[in-house]
């Protein structure tokens, strides 16, 4: 029987989401936990998610997690095929992490009700994240996916950063100058390996309003 490994994470965090569907890609079993606290997972670190080993090891941080499962497997090339393609999934993992989560989590988190409405972070979410939009937009012109010719954990790792955003808040007008981000979003989430995490994921068609906001 393969090992099973076990992920400890609040239930359907978006910093969970990489490093399950790494595991549905290169066929590992995950375990999810969802009713814990980081004291109970025994987090190094005192935050969710933690990944724990078949022997024991917890892996904190979120990217490193996914790292670890999708570099279980060579042969999936979820890590990149060369040196040059691993040093290029491991720098759009950091582009996800320093330009994109922050920007993301600002809009979205008040709608979700894990902050309050302040309508000057609100306004310095969009731009920000439409700046990074901007520069995804670009490198993904006439490319399918962020490194090499397959899916990595690059494009896992940012689409999942961009999930609930694209849910919840960025409707068609905000989207609209980014059409190669949002070509290469849709075929990400539309694999069956997405689809085993996320679900079938329903675009924002208008972007809904956070109490305060109106």
């Amino acid at each position: 029987m393969p090992p099973t490994y076990t992920l400890y994470t609040p239930e359907a965090s978006f910093r969970a989401f990489a490093t399950l569907i790494a595991a549905e890609y290169n066929a590992i079993a995950v375990d999810v936990v969802t009713d814990v606290t980081a004291e109970d997972a025994k987090s190094p670190v005192g935050k969710l998610p933690v990944l724990e080993t078949p022997s024991g090891e917890k892996i904190f941080s979120c990217y490193a997690a996914a790292r670890f499962i999708a570099g279980l497997r060579r042969d999936t090339g979820l890590t990149g095929n060369s040196p040059v393609e691993e040093a290029s999934v491991d720098a759009w993992m950091d582009f996800a992490a320093q330009e994109l989560e922050l920007p993301a989590c600002a809009w979205f988190y008040p709608v979700a009700g894990y902050m309050p409405f302040n309508k000057t972070s609100y306004e310095k979410a969009k731009m920000d994240l439409a700046k990074a939009l901007q520069v995804l937009n670009e490198h993904l012109n006439c490319k399918t996916y962020l490194v090499g010719n397959q899916i990595t954990l690059a494009d896992i790792v940012v689409a999942s950063t961009l999930l609930y955003p694209f849910k919840l808040v960025a409707d068609p007008s905000y989207l609209k100058p980014f059409g190669s981000v949002l070509k290469w979003f849709t075929n990400c989430v539309s694999q069956e390996e997405f689809q085993q995490i996320v679900g079938q994921v329903t675009m924002c068609q208008k972007e809904i309003m956070a109490p305060g906001q109106l």
